[in-house]
Order: structure tokens, then sequence, then C-alpha cells
């Protein structure tokens, strides 16, 4: 192993026994990851965190839990330095006077939410360099000769920094948001609009796709729903697989939303049609997602839409029937499972749709 090497890892918190192994175990690469996305000795169990980190045992489970991890043995020495001083940082956090009282509980909820975006931005980077490491792996370079040019090139300062400031661009324009205008009256909920667009039949398509098709198939519908709800001036809440589910705070967004992408899925040779079924009212704004009988209807409607069609509330139908890039068509009411009858509209593109 070339000096340089051992070096890189060294003042990144790794012992010569576990270089050793993982040059031996052919995982010096990983090992260089690790190392330059969490740097540090890692010296602490999880008794002497709680310590250094000014709580008990039990807080300190608590929120490592939180954030998207088990438990460990109480033998074990896993963490940093940095996993103290962020542990005491947190819980300062609620000891500093603030506008309302804010717990522990509440925080622990906030660190859950947060896991689970950073747990899937981890997922997405992942992939990319597992694509790496196979394409590394066709040009026969070997584990340790990956590893040299990774402590080479990586940066993950530069990675942190990207996350960090869309964080905070993506918090100003939420509490922007929430917070201009907002009626003391109703709290935890916000005027607005949900939208939900699924691939019709991709059950029984994806039983004809092999997994890479599949993956390529999702991943295009992804790319299509973030560029078109963006673009638009909405917001996408969440994707599950063949699903997307987005919020406007205007419904002539949300209309124009759902007819683009059912047009762009037909345009589209890779992808089957797409059906949408949107609602506007009064949204349950909670921890990043939206709940109550508006996002439910959207729902339903969606179940019931034909493909390559979008199927609106009556009220949404009412807000944009004087918009000229819409033409609005009137069903029979329907029975909705769940909800129970309700009438419910059409929507197509109209004569100023272009």
């Amino acid at each position: 192993m070339k000096r340089g090497l051992r070096r890189f890892l060294r003042r990144r918190g790794a012992t010569d026994a576990e270089i050793e192994n993982a040059a031996s175990g052919n995982y010096l690469s990983l090992l260089v990851l690790d190392r330059e996305i969490t740097p540090g000795a890692r010296c602490y169990t999880m008794t002497e965190l709680a310590a250094r980190g000014g709580t008990d045992l039990e807080t300190a489970r608590a929120v490592w839990r939180a954030i998207g991890f088990p438990d460990l043995p109480d033998n074990l020495a896993a963490f940093t330095d940095a996993d103290v001083a962020t542990l005491r940082s947190f819980l300062e956090t609620f000891a500093r006077p603030w506008v309302l009282d804010w717990s522990l509980d509440r925080g622990l909820t906030q660190a859950r939410v947060v896991s689970a975006a950073l747990a899937r931005i981890g997922d997405a980077v992942t992939d990319d360099v597992a694509r790496s490491f196979q394409e590394a792996g066709t040009a026969e370079m070997d584990d340790e000769a990956l590893a040299e040019l990774l402590a080479d090139r990586i940066d993950f300062d530069a990675i942190a920094e990207l996350v960090g400031h869309v964080f905070r661009l993506q918090l100003r324009a939420a509490l922007w948001r929430r917070l201009a205008g907002a009626d003391p009256e109703a709290p935890g909920t916000v005027a607005g609009a949900i939208g939900f667009v699924d691939l019709v039949g991709f059950t029984a398509l994806s039983q004809e796709l092999d997994d890479d098709e599949v993956a390529e198939l999702v991943g295009r519908f992804g790319a299509l729903a973030h560029d078109t709800v963006v673009g638009a001036g909405g917001r996408i809440v969440k994707t599950i697989g063949d699903e997307v589910m987005f919020v406007t705070d205007e419904p002539a967004t949300a209309a124009w939303i759902a007819i683009r992408l059912t047009e762009r899925s037909i345009g589209d040779d890779l992808l089957p049609q797409t059906r949408a079924g949107i609602a506007s009212g009064a949204l349950v704004s909670r921890d990043g997602d939206y709940f109550g009988p508006v996002v439910n209807l959207a729902s339903r409607l969606t179940e019931m839409a034909r493909p390559g069609t979008v199927l609106a509330s009556a009220e949404l139908a009412i807000a944009v029937e004087t918009d000229e890039r819409f033409r609005v068509r009137r069903i029979r009411a329907r029975k909705v499972r769940d909800i129970g009858r309700v009438d419910v509209c059409r929507i197509d593109r109209g004569v100023a749709g272009d």
C-alpha cells in the first residue's frame, strides 16, 4: 500500500488494524469513503456518548433512533468527537429561550423527518457511487487503486455544502408559504390544491420487465414528474414507485400540472399512460406531508380516472372554469370509496392551453 493512502486514512481516524483489515478484505475503497464522509476516531460507546453529550443513556438512544439507526451493543466504541458535539448542540437547543417552548419530543419528531429525507438522498447518491465501482471493476482496477483514486478526488465537504445551502433555500421558501398571511384561527392547515398522478397498469407491466427496465421506467417517470411539477410552480410531496403526490398554492397550477403530466406520458415512448386526480381546499400540513379530506378525495379521484384523463373535485373545477387554459366538463355525481357521493368534473386543455 502506498504511504499516501495510509496517511490519508490515519489523518481521518482509521487505526492501523482497520487499515490492514480493509486491505486484506479488499474494501480499502469503502474505508476511504467511510472516513472521508465521517472522519474521526471511533472511541466512545453509547454510554460515553451520553455522558460527554450531557444527557442520560435513554435520551442518547432516543436521538440515535430518531436519526434512523438501531441500538448498538453497550461495549461498542462507535462514536466520534463530532457525534458528541452534535448531540450536545441538539440538546442545548431546547434549553434556549424561544418564542414557544420546544420540547425534546417535538425535536425528535423533526429529527425523524430530516433523517428520512436524508436517507433517501444517501440512497440516491449511493446509486451513482455503486455504478462507478462497477465501472472500475469492468476496467479491472483493483481495490487499492480505486481507494487511491477516491482519496485523491473525493470532496465530501462540497456535497455537504450543497445540501446545507439547498436546505436553507427550501426552508426559507417553506416559511414564507406557511407563515405569510397565515390564518391564526386554523393552525396546522393551509389553503391549496393537492394532486396525484400514477402510471396506469404499472403492476402488470413491471411483471414483463427486468429489474433494470423497471428502474429505468420509474426513474424516467420521477424525473418527468419532478420537472413538470417544479417548472409549473408546484412542489413534490412524495413519490411512491408508480405514483407522485404534489401540492400547489393555486387550483389552476394543480390543473395545469395534471394536464401536462398526462400529456407528456402519452408522448413518451418509455412510459405507459398516466391518470390524475386533483382537489383543492383546506389541507392539513404536518411534518412535510399533507392529510385530510381534500387529500383523500384527490387520491380517490385518481383511482377513478381513465388513462390519460384528469378528474377534479367540484370546488377545484369552479375555481378554474373561467380560465381559458382549461375545459371543464361536469360528470354526474359519483360514489367515492370511503367518502360518499360527490360531484366530479373532468378537466382538459382549453382553447388557450397552448
